[in-house]
């Protein structure tokens, strides 16, 4: 059966204030005000931003979402989960302290920031469910209590699975860390004795002290999550991974932790997918980066599966190949849309209706 997704296209020069319009149009379209009841709680799953990497989704998106929320009778907050690596995101006073500096306050946005898995990441709820890897998935707390959820997502590239989108955002963002380490779990990195200067970057952001550096760095496995920051931070491409097997079971895994997020709200969950400052690197990197595709659309959908297959349909048609497979060759995306639709995520198949 065929899911719907509303498309409003944007112009290679498109502002923030297109983005804004877009995001108001699109929650009429698809009836995201039909989404949950009066006075019911709704979370908005969003990233913050990290460090200096400017290309995030800014407030003025959240802001007008909760306001069209709020007009629905619905009760907003922000949230995000914390991360596994080091950084300005670990905990929930950190990242608090980041979401504000970056400009997502209560009296900026119009609704309170809650931290989705509490102050170290360990407040979660068990979520039974029948996947290839999970019979039970462990859900951010404030992510599986909230009655309605609708997520905004900033579509890019990512290291080990290849395209980040809306599944991406909902099974790695509303997983505890528990559910980010059963994640990751099968990717063990290799070190590159050619490339590796023993600088100790990868060793500094190591979140379980599992690497030492002497001549070259050297990865103690035992302690290994496969988190993949040691490949993100090294400045000398040491860091490798056996993608082709890693990435499959990310991928499968990622679906089925987005499943375990989306069975306890049937009917009661939306997406945004923005189109918009596409970097080859996810918003996790805290570095600038470079956009490879600037601006070509805002989606809108009840199906997390049929909005990330008809992103990547619109970029690869847009640039005349496969947008996503030309930034890592060695990655197949897509598996992460096959496998969701084989679970009972969503459909590969749907219908883009045009908003204008």
């Amino acid at each position: 059966m065929k899911s719907t997704v509303y498309s409003y296209r944007l112009s290679a020069s498109a502002s923030y204030d297109d983005l804004v319009a877009a995001t108001d149009r699109l929650f009429a379209a698809a009836g995201f005000g039909d989404l949950f009841r009066p006075e019911e709680s709704v979370a908005v799953k969003l990233h913050f931003g990290e460090g200096d990497n400017p290309t995030y989704l800014k407030a003025s998106i959240a802001r007008t979402l909760i306001a069209r929320i709020k007009a629905a009778g619905g009760r907003p907050f922000l949230t995000d989960s914390n991360t596994l690596y080091r950084g300005s995101r670990t905990n929930a006073i950190d990242h608090l302290t980041l979401a504000y500096d970056h400009g997502f306050t209560p009296e900026a946005v119009g609704a309170p920031v809650i931290i989705a898995d509490g102050l170290l990441g360990t407040d979660q709820v068990s979520v039974p469910i029948k996947g290839k890897h999970y019979q039970e998935v462990p859900v951010s707390a404030a992510g599986h209590h909230a009655r309605a959820l609708i997520a905004i997502t900033h579509v890019t590239g990512h290291i080990a699975a290849g395209y980040a989108g809306s599944i991406k955002n909902i099974a790695m963002g509303l997983s505890s860390r528990a559910g980010k380490l059963s994640q990751h779990s099968d990717m063990v990195p290799d070190v590159s004795e050619g490339r590796c200067v023993a600088c100790g970057t990868c060793a500094e952001r190591c979140p379980t002290d599992a690497i030492t550096v002497k001549d070259i760095a050297e990865i103690d496995e035992k302690k290994c999550i496969g988190c993949g920051e040691c490949l993100a931070v090294c400045p000398n491409d040491a860091i490798t991974f056996s993608w082709s097997e890693s990435s499959e079971g990310l991928q499968e895994k990622m679906a089925e932790h987005a499943l375990a997020v989306v069975t306890r709200k049937p009917g009661r969950i939306g997406f945004l997918n923005y189109i918009y400052d596409v970097t080859k690197g996810c918003d996790c990197f805290d570095t600038p980066q470079e956009p490879v595709l600037k601006s070509l659309a805002v989606l809108a959908s009840t199906d997390c599966v049929a909005i990330d297959k008809a992103t990547v349909d619109l970029m690869d048609q847009h640039t005349h190949g496969d947008f996503f497979r030309k930034l890592y060759p060695h990655i197949r995306h897509d598996i992460q849309f096959t496998h969701g639709e084989s679970i009972g995520l969503g459909s590969t198949a749907y219908d883009l209706v045009t908003v204008t």
